[in-house]
């Protein structure tokens, strides 16, 4: 049986906010008219609208207010760094909770195994909490390498948020230790990785303070075996961190969170290869992934059109340009990092140099290096893309307001990745629409971006976007590996599970949220919680 309760933790807490009354703007109004930006995120989900907007600095305020919403039966949406592509952090209505001042290191610890813990608040902007590891000591540092670094924790914990070096480190799930979860009710769970698991029948017990037990019944589904983030984690003999990890703030409100922090590679070597066909890109990659299985970090895959747009955005911009010239007859790219030491890296560039060789491509081709200066060159020509895509986009949208370009977030088993990308290019071709594929290719986790014209392409878009959906479901895959579903995707989980498993979400989430106040509309439609 585990207990819910409020405890401290192991900890010394360093300059926590005297306890005063939570902020609250109680205005549709004046929210409307000066607080617009808490209504929208990096999704095109539109109509966020709320009466209430609280801004806890505690986690008192958070239960407090959690209490009295639920009272009322007000629906409470939460929101971090509004960075979320699924409009999970857009209110469809009730009040809107940010976390964003709860933005505080806590403590940080050793735990049994000599492994540094560190305690943080949910508001803790992802690029502060590695900053601040970097100067607490340069030899550590947080594995998850999530694209946006103005994201806040609580955020990639939500979502259970990954990036490029989940090759080598996984996705956020594998580094949170503790977390402290806040229910309706105003009960606090604090939860120790380890510490409670579910039982023969996929059952956790949870008894309240008020002395009542939370049967939780967990859904009967089976996850792909692939990386994932769509829907309630669950298997048999689960951890009870991992119901909440990923739960898109549909069960209960993260008020801490304590992350694992390790050393830091000593030596990395990045580069980035062209090569004159697709098929040589991909095989280089299907190859390097097994010779340098235990020097790799991360395998990043650009396709022909995502080059072309670079090229693009490099002309428009001229001399200005900070995009680096690459390759002309360049058809796909693939993005490496490979860890090193002084003894092997001689050896390991004369095996990149025969693969390079292998399938077309050349040292002379290729850029890499391992001083600061290389790497930043590196890493720049790799972020570039979204933003060259939406500065495309933004072109497009001038013409005709009502479209928005179609992102993709499926994985499918490796095995069939070259199947997978091949089918992406052709059905896309055959309705002659504009696209880029990109993404963690050392994952089989590919973004498809299709960038409609007119309203009309914008509809066969959404239209391939299911089959997209049925097609990856067939072959074992996942229809999101790190964005989650959100408001923007129910009908691809419902694609990927069924409808008799949505039922079974929808139940569990009933058992933590009776009144069904937290996360509306996301995961699953509003409407099934009424």
């Amino acid at each position: 049986m585990y207990k819910a309760r409020i405890g401290k933790t192991n900890f010394t807490f360093q300059g926590l906010t005297p306890i005063r009354p939570i902020r609250i703007i109680e205005s549709e109004e004046i929210i409307d008219s000066q607080f617009s930006d808490y209504l929208k995120d990096e999704s095109k989900f539109t109509g966020g609208k709320v009466q209430y907007l609280a801004f806890p600095e505690t986690e008192q305020q958070v239960s407090e207010f959690l209490v009295r919403m639920n009272r009322q039966k007000i629906p409470v949406t939460v929101s971090a760094g509004r960075t979320g592509v699924t409009g999970a952090g857009i209110p469809l209505s009730g009040a809107l909770m940010s976390v964003e001042k709860m933005n505080k290191i806590l403590g940080i610890r050793k735990n049994e195994k000599g492994e540094w813990l560190i305690a943080v608040q949910p508001g803790v902007i992802l690029g502060d909490f590695n900053k601040m590891v970097e100067e607490k000591d340069s030899s550590l540092f947080y594995p998850v390498d999530v694209t946006e670094t103005s994201a806040r924790l609580g955020g990639t914990v939500s979502t259970n948020a990954s990036g490029s070096r989940s090759f080598r480190y996984g996705q956020t799930r594998k580094w949170v230790e503790g977390l402290r979860v806040v229910l309706t009710n105003g009960d606090v769970l604090d939860i120790k990785r380890g510490q409670v698991f579910a039982n023969e029948k996929r059952e956790f017990k949870i008894l309240l303070t008020d002395n009542k037990t939370l049967t939780v019944k967990l859904p009967e589904y089976t996850m792909p075996n692939v990386k994932n983030a769509a829907g309630y984690y669950v298997k048999d003999n689960m951890d009870l961190i991992d119901l909440f990890i990923g739960s898109e703030g549909t069960l209960g409100v993260i008020t801490e969170i304590e992350l694992k922090i390790i050393k830091k590679p000593e030596n990395v070597l990045l580069v980035i290869a062209f090569f004159p066909t697709e098929n040589d890109g991909v095989e280089f990659f299907l190859q390097a992934k097994e010779e340098f299985r235990k020097e790799a970090n991360v395998f990043e895959y650009f396709d022909e059109n995502a080059l072309e747009i670079l090229r693009k955005k490099r002309k428009k911009d001229g001399v200005s340009s900070n995009l680096p010239e690459f390759p002309e007859n360049a058809n796909s790219s693939i993005f490496l990092e490979l860890e090193y030491t002084d003894e092997n890296l001689n050896n390991l560039l004369e095996q990149l140099e025969k693969l390079l060789i292998k399938h077309n491509s050349s040292m002379e081709l290729t850029w890499g290096g391992t001083e600061k200066k290389d790497i930043e060159k590196v890493k720049f020509l790799r972020h570039a893309l979204p933003e060259a895509i939406n500065e495309l986009y933004s072109e497009k949208k001038r013409k005709c307001t009502a479209i928005h370009k179609i992102g993709t977030d499926m994985v499918t088993p490796i095995k069939y990745l070259k199947d997978i990308i091949s089918y992406y290019k052709k059905v896309i071709s055959n309705e002659k629409l504009d696209y880029a594929i990109f993404g963690h290719i050392g994952e089989s986790h590919l973004h498809v971006n299709i960038f409609p014209s007119t309203e009309e392409e914008l509809g066969r878009a959404k239209q391939l976007y299911i089959n997209f959906s049925r097609k990856v479901t067939q072959l074992g895959g996942t229809i999101s590996g790190e964005h989650g579903i959100g408001k923007t995707k129910h009908a691809y989980l419902e694609v990927m599970y069924g409808k008799e498993a949505i039922r079974q979400m929808v139940a569990l989430k009933k058992t933590l949220d009776p009144n069904c106040i937290l996360g509306r509309g996301n995961i699953f439609p509003e409407e099934l919680l009424i």
